[in-house]
C-alpha cells in the first residue's frame, strides 16, 4: 500500500496551484466555506495530479498512513477495494479498482460479462441492439477493461461481447471483424454463413432470387464490403455463388433496373 502511495507523488504543481493551494481548496470545501469544487478541478491530468495530492493528504496528514495501513492488513488482507465494499456494500465493482488476479480466478468469465454488461447498458447507456454500432475496442479501453480483453479473451472484443451475450451477435455484424476472419478455408466458411445471414435473415429474400435481388450494394450497405474484396475480389456473385452452391449461377443475372432521370420526366418534374 505505502508502495503505491508513493507512485501517486506526483509534481508538486497542478495547473499552477502549490499542494497548498489544492489543499486549500479541499478545506474550503469540506469546511462549508465553498459549496463545491471548481468547474473540471478533477478532469483529465490535471485533476488527477489534484486528486493525488488531497488522497495523500487525507491518507497521511488526516488519517496517519500507519493507521490506514494496518487497518487493510489486519482486516482486508490489504485490499483497497475490500475496505471501500466494507463501507459502501455493493456500491462499487471490483474491476472500478483492478484487483490483482480477477480476471484469472474460477469466475473470471462470470465476472467479465457483469463488466461487460456494466460498462455497455449503465455506463455508455447503449440499447443491447445499438451494440455492433457503438462498442468498440476503444470502449473497453476507455473503461480500463483491457486487462480483461487480454487475460480473458486474448484481446477480441468481440470474445467478450459474446461472453456477456451468448448468441446475440455476429462478429460479420461489427466494424472491425477479427483478424484473418475472412482468410482461408476457414474464411470461405465465415462467408458463407455472413452471406446467407444477408439473404435470409436481414432482407428475406427466398433462395431461388438471391441471384436477382442481392447486389454489390446491398452487401456494402450490411458491413459486408470487406468481406466481398477479402474473399471474392469484389464479387458480389461469387459470394452468392460460395454460400448457394447448388443453385445454377445465372450468364448475365438480371438485376432490378434503376430509375434513370430521362430528359422527358426532367421536363416533367420541372414543369
Amino acid at each position: 500500500m505505502v508502495t503505491e502511495l508513493k507512485r501517486l507523488d506526483t509534481e508538486a504543481t497542478a495547473s499552477g496551484l502549490e499542494r497548498t493551494e489544492v489543499i486549500q481548496t479541499y478545506e474550503e470545501v469540506f469546511g462549508g466555506r465553498r459549496r463545491r469544487f471548481p468547474n473540471n478541478f478533477f478532469q483529465g491530468e490535471t485533476g488527477r495530479s489534484r486528486a493525488a495530492i488531497i488522497t495523500r493528504y487525507l491518507l497521511e496528514d488526516k488519517l496517519g498512513i500507519a493507521v490506514v495501513t494496518w487497518m487493510l492488513g489486519s482486516c482486508f488482507d490489504w485490499s483497497p477495494y475490500k475496505a471501500i465494499d466494507n463501507a459502501y456494500p455493493n456500491r462499487f465493482h471490483k474491476w472500478q479498482f483492478n484487483v490483482k488476479g480477477m480476471w484469472q480466478g474460477p469466475d473470471r468469465f462470470k465476472l467479465a460479462a457483469e463488466a461487460t454488461r456494466w460498462m455497455i447498458e449503465e455506463v455508455e447507456g447503449v440499447a443491447v441492439g445499438d451494440i455492433p454500432q457503438r462498442i468498440s475496442a476503444t470502449t473497453f479501453g476507455k473503461h480500463n477493461l483491457r486487462g480483461m480483453l487480454s487475460v480473458c479473451f486474448r484481446g477480441s472484443f468481440f470474445r467478450a461481447i459474446e461472453n456477456a451475450y451468448p448468441g446475440r451477435f455476429h462478429p460479420w455484424e461489427f466494424r472491425n471483424v477479427p483478424k484473418n476472419f475472412w482468410q482461408g478455408e476457414q474464411g470461405l466458411g465465415n462467408a458463407r454463413r455472413a452471406t446467407r445471414w444477408l439473404c435470409e435473415e436481414r432482407l428475406g429474400v427466398p433462395r431461388e432470387r438471391v441471384f436477382q435481388d442481392v447486389t454489390y450494394h446491398l452487401f456494402r450497405e450490411h458491413g459486408l464490403g470487406g468481406m466481398l474484396t477479402g474473399c471474392f475480389s469484389g464479387s458480389s456473385i461469387q459470394a452468392l455463388h460460395n454460400a448457394y452452391p447448388d443453385l445454377m449461377v445465372p450468364k448475365h443475372p438480371k438485376r432490378k433496373p434503376r430509375r434513370r432521370r430521362t430528359i422527358e420526366t426532367v421536363k416533367l418534374t420541372e414543369s
